[in-house]
């Protein structure tokens, strides 16, 4: 039993070292295939590679399941490094794809946003703020009142930046943050606004100035600025801006081999009814293994089965000299819950199916405790990558 766990062990490290060489594909731009057209690989990180035109500081992957949206999936980024002159790029996709499903994939290539371009694009945006907020805003005699919450106005508004810089992105990847507390603080202020004393807060207005008007356009000028200035911090000079685009839209993984967990180990039965005294009766044992989940996405419930299979030996006997048999075989059939330990050792508990030859000549059914160790390994199915 020694020998075997310190093979298993070997054994998983040696795999572990095996998996540590990751895997490139290579995106090319003339031929538009990538990995050579071949599927993609599938639980495990991977590199993408490519040839990039100059002036292309930034590449942006997005990846999500075809069938799902964008919030499913997982956007990464290469950015070139200060001083770098290589017309390539190398990004790591670290969240493993899963196998035999079709991805769909955008690339993005960006490059230093001129002021011309950052200037229009903050003009769009404020002009198409200024736009929702003269539609949701009503003045009223008790205040200005918009027709959505703060919460709804403030998502709102962030989606008309997300909107309109679509196709800009800071160097460092990061997205709009939002509008600050300033902002907030701003909207809770129209509450404390009475319409009824406006006279007495606007200047220079003469008999026929429509002071209501006049007092919320003040208010209203002032909210816009702030989130202008919000909008303008965000675009900054040294946005990019997003040259060209390589898209996939139903690209295949691999199709991973199914396996048959096998584990051989040494276990324990727990005897006690009908003796004096609980005892434990011990051999080698085989079975077979049913993972709750996929190592890859799930590891804790990977890492557990349901376990199953017979104890080898048929020369056990109790205290009293009685043979312990099963149902199968003349073996004991066992049944149970396990968990890996580095990977290929397993510990199992369960109950077990035994048979006791009674002195008197009958037969004694019983489901007895077990415990167990034993090692496992993968028995694969067909023909693919052997992966689980």
């Amino acid at each position: 039993m020694k020998k075997l766990i310190f093979f298993a062990l070997v054994f998983g490290f040696w795999s572990q070292e095996i998996k540590a060489q990751v895997t490139t594909v290579n995106l090319d731009l003339i031929t538009g295939k990538i990995n050579g057209g071949k599927p993609l690989p599938t639980e495990e990180e991977f590199y993408i590679q490519g040839s990039i035109p100059e002036k292309i500081e930034m590449v942006k992957l997005l990846i999500y399941p075809s069938k799902k949206t964008d919030k499913a999936g997982y956007t990464y980024f290469w950015k070139a490094p200060f001083g770098y002159d290589d017309l390539s790029y190398h990004l790591l996709v670290a969240d493993p794809l899963r196998s035999n499903t079709d991805y769909y994939l955008e690339f993005g290539y960006y490059q230093k946003a001129g002021a011309d371009q950052i200037t229009e694009v903050r003009s769009l945006i404020h002009q198409n703020i200024k736009t929702y907020l003269s539609t949701v805003t009503t003045i009223k005699k008790g205040g200005i009142k918009f027709s959505e919450s703060d919460e709804v106005l403030i998502n709102n508004l962030s989606k008309i930046v997300e909107q309109g810089a679509y196709y800009f992105e800071l160097p460092n990847g990061e997205k709009f943050p939002g509008f600050s507390d300033i902002t907030k603080a701003k909207l809770e202020q129209r509450g404390k606004l009475k319409m009824g004393k406006a006279k007495y807060n606007v200047t220079g207005m003469s008999e026929a100035d429509n002071a209501r008007a006049l007092f919320a356009d003040e208010y209203i000028t002032d909210l816009e600025n702030i989130l202008f200035s919000e909008v303008d911090q965000y675009l900054s000079p040294n946005m990019l801006v997003r040259v060209n685009e390589n898209t996939f839209d139903s690209y295949p993984t691999e199709k991973t081999a199914n396996s048959l967990p096998i584990n051989v180990g040494y276990g324990a039965i727990s005897l006690s009814k009908g003796l004096p005294d609980q005892e434990f009766v011990t051999s080698p044992y085989a079975g077979i293994s049913f993972p709750l989940g996929n190592r890859t996405f799930a590891r804790f419930m990977n890492n557990m089965s349901i376990s199953t299979g017979f104890f080898l030996s048929n020369k056990m006997e109790n205290q009293l000299g009685e043979k312990i048999s099963g149902p199968v075989l003349d073996r004991p059939i066992y049944v149970g819950l396990g968990y890996n330990f580095f990977r290929f050792i397993r510990l199992n508990a369960g109950g077990t199916f035994i048979t006791t030859e009674q002195l008197s000549g009958q037969s004694a059914k019983s489901f007895q405790p077990f415990v167990g160790i034993s090692a496992e390994f993968n028995l694969w199915l067909g023909i693919g990558n052997k992966k689980r």
